[in-house]
Parts: structure tokens; sequence; C-alpha cells
């Protein structure tokens, strides 16, 4: 009984976070940003706005301290604004963490279950399932009322208060309101295609039972 409620669960955080942790990749994020018109925004080119993204992606996975400038000199972020990149890298970090570990624990009790492949694969449907239906849900909430859906995302991670900052920000000018718009639905996407493509390889193991 427990080794399957782990083996779910290992399962279902794979779907989850899999697709989404994919996104944080600076050739999406340069597609978006020349969609959303940043460097004009920002007055530079294309070239620069990716040189920018990719520091500051690299600072999300490796603890930088999100200094990166575009003169060279000054760094483009205010002290309160890297403050909260280095917020958000943590926890970017702690869900790759939790990604790894649970992909770990997946395989390891995947193993267990050899034996018993047409519980594994109920398992790994039933998992898929539940994921996928709670990923449109929060799709359909984020497409309906993105406002108060981005709130309630910050307000779960981050302190009042250190994540909210002006339209003219540069923050909000690299990383505008619409590009983060289009993550959230394309997020929902990648979690219910994975627990799709979870779901049809489970059916392996449902048709190696019955043979």
């Amino acid at each position: 009984m427990l080794l399957g409620l782990v083996f779910a669960v290992a399962a279902g955080l794979a779907i989850l976070l899999t697709g989404p942790l994919l996104l944080f990749n600076p050739w999406l994020v340069g597609i978006e940003q020349g969609r959303q018109g940043v460097a004009d925004s920002l007055g530079t080119t294309q070239a620069e706005v990716d040189r920018l993204t990719g520091q500051m992606l690299g600072d999300l996975f490796f603890n930088g301290d999100f200094s990166v400038s575009l003169d060279g000199e000054v760094p483009i972020l205010e002290p309160g604004e890297r403050s909260h990149m280095r917020d958000v890298g943590g926890v970017v970090r702690g869900l790759v963490l939790l990604e790894g570990g649970a992909l770990v624990v997946l395989v390891l009790t995947g193993l267990r279950l050899r034996r018993e492949r047409s519980r594994r694969g109920r398992l790994v449907i039933g998992g898929a399932a539940l994921i996928g239906v709670a990923a449109m849900a929060l799709g359909l909430f984020f497409a309906l009322d993105f406002d108060t859906a981005f709130a309630a995302f910050h307000a779960l991670f981050f302190a009042a208060g250190t994540w909210q900052f002006s339209a003219d920000s540069n923050l909000i000018r690299l990383f505008p309101q619409p590009l983060w718009f289009d993550a959230a639905l394309l997020a929902g996407v990648t979690i219910v295609v994975g627990a799709v493509t979870a779901a049809l390889l489970a059916r392996r193991d449902l048709r190696a039972a019955t043979d």
C-alpha cells in the first residue's frame, strides 16, 4: 500500500514539474520577449535582451546575484528587483531538487513494482488523470482571471511587498505581464501533454499484465 502511494506521488510530481521547468530556457523566453517588444521597451536590441535573459536564467539555477548590466556598469535591476529574483531562484532550485528526487523515487519504486505491472499501470494512469484535470482547471482559472491567479501564486511563494513593481521598472519591462500570461497557459499545456504521455506509456503495463 505504502509503496504504491509513494510511486503514485512521485509519478504525479514528475508529470507536474517536468514541463513547466523546461520552459525556463533562453530560447523560449526570447521568443516571448520578441513577441512582446521587450527590446524596444528597453531601448536596446534583441541580442542584448537575449544576453541579459540568458545570464538571469543562469543566475536562477546557480544562485547568482542578478547584477547583469545593459551598459556594462550599472546593474539593470534595482536592489529590490534583484532581491525578488533571488527569491525566485530559491523557488526554482527547490522545484528542481524536488523533481530530481521524485524521478529517483519513481524509478526505484517502479522497479520494486515490476512484478505488479497492472497495478503500476493503474497507479500512473490514475495519477496522470488527476494531474491533467487539475492542470486544465488551473489553466482555465489563469485564462479567465489572470491577475487574481498571478497574485495568488506569488502570495503562496513570496512575502507580501517583495514582488510588486511599477510598470516602468526594468524587471517588468524585461518580463512583462503578457509574457507570464502566455507562460502560464503553456505550462498548463506541458502538464497535460506530460499526463497524456505518461498514461499512454502506462498502458503498456496494463497490456503486458493481460497477455
